[in-house]
């Protein structure tokens, strides 16, 4: 048994003071059944005593049992596993670079040309602007390595930070010598630090070549903390010398202890079986379309993906709450009179069956609260657990979905919010639940149009905002954003015509658009105004109707 409050276990000290208290208590209690019995014939009084004593003693052993079953229910125990559907969405990845000497040697092809001869180190540089610009919406670090790997920087949403940094990055931004690629690969790792529920991935940019450290270790602890690693191979089959420094003229190359140049090559078959061992790919990093695939494998796992499976513990604190229920209800009706006892049984057994027929819709609402309360305090990860929870339940699939959406956005992964919200929309109408639960469809309605406008799609962002105000007239939020999207759609129809001759074909689609857009506003307003007219005469329907016109 586990327990995910355990810091509520530290109540069991006021059993101690709990049972002396019931000591004192049952002696009173004890003198006063004397008392009522005094008049009972002689032969009759200790029997009655005696039964009288035994209900006192159970009475006060089930209200312990009560409040050891409600600190344990508190204290959140579960015991056995259960597969749940891993739901990961998202991507994090690191690009790990090895600016070690052999990577200045100049025999890789830039996608730029054909004939365009660099350097591996540059090359490498040139795949991470591509791959960049092939993976939008997910975090990215970076780290290097030279003899020791550094994580340079953390996971961002910041890619004008990665592309400055990829912009001044060479061989001296680290001192030391040699190649340490698990040094790297640790270092690379160490970027996972949070408890976010993403994809992990490395992309490991380098020549294969291993002078120092044990490679495979760090693709074993890689692989154990669900990190894929794949491998760009940089340089050629056929090696090239490696130069004293980056730049450096053709005759300033590395030369061994006989005096012949360095020939340093790519080790491929290092760099293939690293990426088969850590569920990764291997690409040559002279392909032109080598960013490309890339991207499109690690895409792959940005996405939902509730085929996999995994292990969670059972929470059983209901057990130990049904448990306390049992026990208080037992205490109290052993402290009953005698006469009392029928009445007391009847109602506890029409008790029972309220308990049980609430403990489904009020699981699913207690699921919603504990995302609120995640979501509350930015702790998103278990919010959206929460939420998956909740959807369990049919009563609470809908604030489930529309949990689910809020975190997402929180998280900007604004195209899964949109999901989520859609996902909503859909399930109500498709169970005929709008009206029942018009709020959440508002709120729904009204945040769709938040996320559009922030993404700078004002036409779209106007339309939700105009289906928001359709449930609701009355919202003034709603009409000032509604207001605001329809200004910045003016404001782009009239930057797209000022360039446009005004008397060479008459009237432009812009103009026409916005003619349309204006028309269409005004319908909607006049709507507003007398969906309000009719709220306003149904809260004052007892007054006489005004004889001047209502606006």
């Amino acid at each position: 048994m586990s327990f995910e409050r355990p810091f509520f276990l530290f109540l069991f000290v006021l059993i101690l003071p709990l049972v002396l208290d019931l000591i004192v208590r049952r002696k009173k209690r004890v003198k006063g059944i004397s008392f009522l019995t005094a008049s009972i014939p002689k032969e009759q009084r200790n029997d009655i005593k005696r039964f009288y004593f035994i209900r006192i003693i159970l009475s006060d052993l089930f209200f312990i049992l009560f409040t050891v079953c409600t600190v344990l229910s508190l204290s959140g125990p579960s015991w056995g596993f259960q597969l749940r559907p891993d739901m990961r969405r998202g991507l994090d990845l690191v690009l790990a670079f090895d600016i070690s000497r052999s990577m200045n040697a100049p025999d890789s092809l830039s996608s730029s040309g054909v004939n365009n001869i660099i350097t591996r180190l540059e090359r490498a540089k040139e795949l991470a602007y591509e791959l960049c610009a092939n993976l939008d919406n997910i975090r990215y670090a970076i780290a290097a390595g030279k003899g020791q790997g550094v994580l340079l920087i953390p996971l961002t949403y910041d890619t004008e930070a990665v592309f400055a940094l990829l912009s001044g990055m060479d061989d001296s931004i680290l001192t030391g010598g040699g190649t340490n690629l698990e040094s790297l690969l640790d270092s690379a790792s160490s970027a996972f630090r949070d408890n976010m529920n993403r994809r992990r991935g490395i992309i490991l940019l380098t020549d294969g070549e291993v002078h120092q450290g044990a490679l495979d270790s760090a693709l074993n602890r890689a692989n154990e903390a669900g990190i894929i690693v794949s491998t760009a191979g940089l340089g050629s089959n056929n090696g090239s010398p490696v130069p004293v420094e980056a730049g450096a003229a053709q005759e300033a190359y590395l030369l061994d202890p006989g005096g012949m140049q360095v020939i340093s090559y790519r080790q491929e078959e290092v760099l293939i079986n690293a990426a088969i061992r850590a569920g990764g790919i291997y690409i040559d990093a002279n392909r032109n379309d080598a960013a490309a695939t890339l991207a499109d494998f690690y895409r792959t796992f940005a996405s939902e993906l509730p085929g996999e499976q995994r292990r969670e513990p059972i929470e059983r604190w209901q057990f130990f709450l049904f448990l306390a229920f049992i026990c208080l209800c037992f205490s109290r009706f052993l402290v009953f009179k005698r006469k009392n006892s029928k009445s007391s049984a009847a109602l506890i057994f029409c008790v029972f069956p309220l308990f049980f027929l609430s403990c489904s819709p009020l699981q699913g609402k207690l699921f919603i609260m504990e995302g609120n309360y995640h979501s509350s305090s930015h702790n998103y990860n278990d919010a959206i657990s929460s939420y998956f929870k909740a959807m369990d339940y049919e009563d609470a699939f809908a604030y489930a979905e529309y949990g689910l959406g809020l975190s997402y956005s929180s998280l900007d992964e604004n195209d899964a919010a949109l999901e989520r919200f859609f996902a909503v929309e859909n399930y109500l109408e498709a169970n005929n639940q709008a009206e029942n639960h018009s709020e959440l469809l508002y709120r729904v309605r009204f945040n769709t149009g938040i996320i559009h406008f922030e993404h700078g799609d004002f036409k779209n962002a106007a339309d939700s905002f105009k289906a928001a105000l359709e449930i609701d007239p009355g919202r003034i939020d709603a009409k000032r954003n509604l207001e605001l999207s329809l200004l910045e759609v003016s404001r782009q129809n009239q930057n797209e015509t000022s360039g446009q001759d005004s008397g060479s074909q008459g009237l432009s689609s812009g103009t026409a658009y916005g003619a349309l857009m204006q028309q269409e506003t005004q319908t909607l307003f006049d709507y507003i105004r007398e969906k309000s007219q009719e709220q306003w005469r149904n809260e004052w329907q007892g007054e006489t109707d005004p004889i001047w016109p209502d606006y």
